[in-house]
């Protein structure tokens, strides 16, 4: 449900010009590992940012951080990372630090002011 939201709200603000979803984080890295996907992004105008969940099933948030940034960093090397939580617990805001593509850390859900600060964030 919070997915479908998280879309609606992107949709609504016309935040992105393409919004892919997935249920967890393999299913991302599965997305993210595919040539195509890869090559689509080399060859985009914009850098790929990644809304990312902490709280998922298969994958958490964590795992998916730890695997992007071993398998995955050197091929998106412009990409941003957004981290979304329900619960803001310092220990994870301190944890996120640790990956140098998580630009931000913020409470879900997500709203059009979010979508705006994390705009002037990513763009500054």
């Amino acid at each position: 449900m919070a997915l479908l939201l998280s879309k609606l709200v992107i949709s609504k603000a016309n935040f992105a010009s393409q919004i892919v979803t997935c249920v967890n984080g393999e299913e991302a890295m599965k997305y993210l590992e595919k040539p195509e996907t890869i090559e689509e992004n080399s060859n985009a105008e914009q850098s790929l940012l990644i809304l990312l969940d902490l709280n998922m099933p298969v994958m958490d948030g964590w795992e998916f951080l730890e695997q992007f940034s071993t398998k995955l960093q050197n091929q998106y090397t412009t990409t941003k990372i957004i981290l979304l939580s329900s619960s803001i617990d310092p220990n994870d805001i301190k944890k996120s630090k640790d990956f140098s593509m998580v630009v931000d850390f913020l409470p879900k859900p997500l709203t059009k002011e979010m979508l705006t600060l994390i705009s002037e964030k990513i763009n500054a």
